[in-house]
């Protein structure tokens, strides 16, 4: 692992080197003319600004895959959280039945049951597999 990180390390040194070295050594400039226009940038510019639109457009599209996938999110995290109380009604009815407290082990089972039942798992399933299916056409 630390022989890793000391490659990549020693990696972007040299390409930053080599990037200033480059642009220190770059007198060039870009011209571009558009009647009734004319503009004229150092070249070094125009890579920074090529880098930076390339960053901008990166991270939009990041953004926009974020948003994307919310909903899908938003489902699992309402699945997790529906688990979570069932296994706490579960737990609580165990922790009753090794009491011996027999009628609340028998409603926290039933709430744990009710809690199970009304999962609409064959929706959840589908939405999984449809956000599955996107994930594949995306990669193709």
């Amino acid at each position: 692992m630390l022989k890793g990180k000391f490659f990549w390390w020693l990696l972007m040194i040299l390409l930053l080197i080599s990037v200033v070295w480059l642009a220190s050594n770059n007198q060039g400039y870009v011209l571009i003319v558009r009647p009734p226009f004319r503009w004229q940038f150092s070249f070094n510019f125009l890579l920074i600004l090529i880098v930076l639109s390339f960053l901008v457009l990166h991270y939009i599209l990041r953004f926009v895959h974020y948003l994307r996938r919310l909903p899908a999110i938003r489902l699992s995290k309402k699945e997790a959280e529906r688990l979570q109380a069932s296994n706490d009604a579960l737990l609580e009815g165990m922790h009753a039945l090794a009491e011996g407290d027999f009628e609340s082990a028998e409603v926290a089972v039933k709430h744990a049951h009710e809690l199970i039942q009304n999962a609409n798992h064959e929706k959840i399933l589908a939405a999984l597999a449809l956000e599955k299916n996107k994930q594949g056409a995306l990669l193709k």
